[in-house]
Formats: C-alpha cells, sequence, structure tokens
C-alpha cells in the first residue's frame, strides 16, 4: 500500500498549522510483470461507449501491417514503478513530431522508454500512471485528449482481469471533447 499525503500550510501571527490529507493507494499485485498487447483481432478498439466499440477495431490483416506494437513490454514493478520497453522499433502516427504516415518506425520522444514512472490502483478498477511519456496502449491517449500530452503526466484507466489473471482490460474515456462516454479499448496478455 502506498500513501500519498499532502500538507497545506495557514499562517498566522501566533502558530502555522499544518493539515494532511491520506489519499490511500494499493499495488494490485495481478499488474506486476510485463504485460503486452494481444495480438489477436479486436485487441485494440474505439467507439462512442464502453459497451460500444463500433468506430474501428484491429483486424487479422492490421496485426501483421502493425506487428511493432505487438512487441512493445509494458512492465509493472512490484515497487510500483512503471516502465514502457519499445525496442528498435514501435507503432508511431502523424501527430507525432517527424512522422509523415502512420506505421513502425524508431519510438520518438518522450514516447519512447526512456522514462521510469509510477504506477498504482485507486478505487479497486483503476490504474493510475504517472511520468513524462508513460503510456498503456497507444501513446496518444489521455484521459484528455489524444496528443500524449496529458496535464500532470498523469493518466488513469478502467481496468478487468480475466484468464486466471493472465488477461488484462484496459478502457480510458474522456480524451474525445463533447463525447465523453467516448472509449479507447486495449486487450493485453501477461508474458
Amino acid at each position: 500500500m502506498v500513501a500519498i499525503f499532502a500538507s497545506f500550510y495557514a499562517c498566522s501571527e501566533d502558530s502555522i498549522p499544518i493539515i494532511e490529507i491520506e489519499e490511500e493507494t494499493e499495488l494490485d499485485e495481478r499488474f506486476i510483470g510485463s504485460w503486452s498487447l494481444d495480438p489477436t483481432a479486436g485487441s485494440k478498439a474505439v467507439g462512442p461507449t464502453p459497451d460500444d466499440l463500433s468506430w474501428w477495431s484491429i483486424g487479422e490483416g492490421d496485426i501483421d501491417a502493425r506487428s511493432c506494437i505487438y512487441d512493445d513490454l509494458y512492465i509493472f514493478g512490484e515497487d510500483g514503478d512503471f516502465m514502457n520497453e519499445m525496442g528498435e522499433e514501435t507503432w508511431l502516427e502523424e501527430w507525432q513530431e517527424g512522422v509523415d504516415a502512420d506505421g513502425c518506425g524508431a519510438p520518438i520522444a518522450p514516447h519512447d522508454g526512456s522514462t521510469v514512472g509510477e504506477w498504482y490502483t485507486v478505487d479497486g478498477d483503476r490504474v493510475r500512471l504517472e511520468g513524462e511519456g508513460i503510456f498503456l496502449g497507444l501513446s496518444k491517449v489521455h484521459n484528455s485528449g489524444e496528443d500524449g500530452q496529458p496535464e500532470n503526466n498523469r493518466i488513469t484507466y478502467n481496468f478487468e482481469f480475466s484468464d486466471d489473471d493472465q488477461t488484462l482490460e484496459i478502457r480510458i474515456s474522456g480524451w474525445l471533447s463533447g463525447e465523453p462516454d467516448a472509449t479507447w479499448y486495449y486487450r493485453f496478455i501477461k508474458q
């Protein structure tokens, strides 16, 4: 269990009181280890709601073309550290500086795996990642946009485990202005 403290100071002539607010967070042990995107149809999808992913879903033909993202690792350390391990190539998109067309290529900072971030679970069904360039699934998607620049370098995802905790399903909403329920979905398998 990790405890996060915030201190607030109020000045007066006689004293400086300190008020501590504690937010309890935990490290759900089921996350610990290395994960990769499941290289099967439907492992990445997007739609208007968490239960309707009809806008786009990866098909069998796209998996070969995007193979460079399926060997990326998402590593949850037992001490709360988190890392993206991209290898020599990962999936790049035109929103990234210097990318002319979507495709495989050398990772681009800050989404290049060079940062060690942190992870912890919140409310039993959400996981939060913190750190510049840290993400799950697609580097562009965060809770308030698709530009790879989350506020305070913090992203919160909803999660669900299945298959004896060997499959991890992630959903994230809030990234599409005017459509708060729009959802990206990713399915990961434990390595």
